[in-house]
């Protein structure tokens, strides 16, 4: 196997999920990565290993508080690209391993809804190797007006491996903020606080993903109205099996130390609204943070990574729930999420040093935005982050109207 080049990104199109399309795209995404489209993880994953392939599964159907209702691939991850790549990693294991494809939906998606939609199990029963599909939720909600109530929540399995716990302590991005306002997936703020306060700072991980080899992130192409984009580090939410650990806002407006709206006029028009999108502005100065932490809690434990971006159908606007569908036609391939992350951003038309937590790592890691290699339509692009385009050009609502690119 060719030397890996995590900072080489290709970008490869496809018109449609018709396996021939998807098969083909993928197939250039893995020459353009150096790799031999026939067994590309031939001694990249070895026989044996547990590969975990995390999609994004975040909704069942559209909520009924969504303005309009949409192709449902534009929210979620489509099964001809996960069954693509899990063809591939099974074709590398050689008949020893395990394969798990899960996720940790929203808590108020129905999973079994999501199965059928999908028709994923079939996989369980494809290859020679095990194939496990698991929901990861521990808590699941029945009734969207339960909505962050944990009182009111049905417990479930959730990962049958466990869970892990990991402390980032001072090395949180949380460790220095007051933690007295922080609010989480539910109402109870008590547990949120306690986990993050101090040197206190957890983080708990499915143990399917933790202590997996090698780590396929497949997200969805798409905008999201808390952190702008939701791709790989954002997804990682879904790594997380005690969602309360997850800080989305500070309760109330900067006039009172909070973020979860953007000032006191949008706080007080929010107390008599029916749906409300609290820390849904780039203001939000907690949740890229969260990002930021999940990623670093991924970090503690050394496994291989690759991710597939799916932006065959991909989702612009109001995302993550009430997304536009947009045909954008491509998918895009790497090793290194954050390096992935950056260059999927820049084709969406957005400027990455404005997205809150890629700012962070390009600052942090010292990136060179020249440095990282893009492969379009066969051929590197040279200047690609500086190009006077918007490429795929998505539409972001009106808050976040700052982070795009500016031509």
């Amino acid at each position: 196997m060719s030397t890996i080049n995590k900072q080489r990104v290709v970008i490869a199109a496809a018109d449609s999920y018709r396996p021939n399309k998807v098969n083909h795209a993928l197939d250039e995404i893995f020459l353009g990565l150096g790799l031999n489209p026939k067994n590309p993880f031939d001694g990249y994953i070895q026989p044996g290993m547990r590969v975990f392939i995390k999609p994004n599964w975040v909704a069942s159907r559209w909520r009924e508080s969504c303005p309009h209702k949409d192709d449902l691939y534009s929210v979620i991850t489509h099964p001809a690209v996960i069954e693509a790549m899990a063809d591939r990693v099974a074709l590398a294991l050689k008949g020893e391993g395990e394969i798990i494809i899960a996720d940790n939906p929203s808590i108020d998606a129905d999973f079994e809804e999501l199965m059928a939609f999908t028709g994923i199990r079939i996989l369980e029963q494809k290859y020679d190797v095990p194939c496990h599909i698991y929901d990861l939720r521990p808590l699941v909600c029945k009734d969207l007006k339960d909505y962050g109530k944990k009182d009111k929540m049905a417990p479930q399995p959730g990962d049958p491996n466990g869970e892990v716990e990991v402390n980032l302590g001072k090395e949180s991005l949380l460790y220095d903020v007051d933690s007295t306002l922080f609010r989480g997936v539910f109402d109870e703020r008590e547990e949120t606080v306690a986990a993050h306060t101090g040197d206190t700072q957890l983080y708990t991980i499915s143990k399917s993903l933790y202590d997996s080899d090698v780590y396929i992130s497949i997200p969805k192409l798409k905008t999201h109205q808390k952190v702008g984009a939701t791709l790989n580090l954002k997804g990682q939410v879904g790594s997380i099996t005690k969602k309360n650990q997850l800080v989305h806002w500070r309760v109330g407006s900067p006039e009172t130390g909070g973020d979860e709206y953007p000032d006191r006029a949008s706080w007080e028009k929010a107390q008599h609204a029916k749906v409300t999108h609290r820390g849904a502005h780039p203001g939000n100065d907690t949740i890229w943070r969260m990002v930021v932490d999940l990623y670093k809690s991924l970090l503690t434990k050394e496994r291989k990574y690759f991710t597939v971006i799916d932006g065959i159908m991909a989702g612009e606007g109001q995302g993550p729930f009430c997304p536009t569908s947009l045909h954008s036609n491509v998918l895009l391939g790497g090793f290194d999420f954050v390096t992935s992350d950056i260059v999927a951003v820049r084709y969406m038309g957005m400027d990455p040093a404005k997205i809150k937590y890629l700012q962070y790592f390009i600052e942090t890691n010292n990136i060179n935005l020249n440095d990282i290699e893009v492969v379009l339509n066969g051929a590197t692009v040279p200047g690609f982050f500086y190009a006077p385009t918007r490429y795929a050009d998505f539409e972001v609502s009106p808050a976040w109207q700052v982070i795009k690119y500016i031509i």
